[in-house]
């Protein structure tokens, strides 16, 4: 497998065309050069028989080295048996459960999966079921 095929220079001096382009740099990885002139690292992998692509970035933003670097870490990762887009999806999930945690703890609510919550919610789906008023006792001396 040919990895690192091209230098700096000719992913710098890519201009675009007519139409979206890609140019390899070996090994999965590639920069992906839009119409628009948009210039994106990107990496094709399989995994369990599938073919999947993840995003490392714009150039040069994300530079030649750096997005090297993530392929290398992505491929061992698929040595491994571990999923890198999984990992990825993993990461931003925690990340958006961290910003909604802070935003409910600001707002002065639990935090999403505590017990508190649950119990909140378990509370909730059964409201329907008792009512607010007390059942009135009977008089005492009737007896009917």
């Amino acid at each position: 497998m040919a990895v690192n095929l091209n230098k700096d220079t000719v992913y710098r001096s890519a201009k675009p065309k007519d139409k979206d382009y890609t140019i390899n740099d070996g090994g999965g990885l590639f920069l992906f050069v839009g119409a628009t002139g948009t210039k994106l690292w990107r990496f094709v992998y399989s995994f369990d028989g599938k073919r999947r692509k993840i995003a490392f970035g714009a150039y040069p933003d994300t530079t030649l080295e750096n997005a090297r670097r993530k392929a290398e870490e992505a491929r061992e990762q698929i040595a491994n048996s571990v999923d890198p887009g999984e990992i990825r999806k993993e990461a931003k999930a925690a990340k958006q459960l961290a910003k909604a945690n802070e935003e409910r703890v600001s707002e002065g609510l639990p935090i999403l999966n505590s017990v508190a919550d649950i119990t909140r919610q378990w509370l909730a789906s059964i409201a329907h079921l008792t009512s607010e008023k007390p059942t009135p006792k009977k008089p005492a001396g009737l007896n009917a």
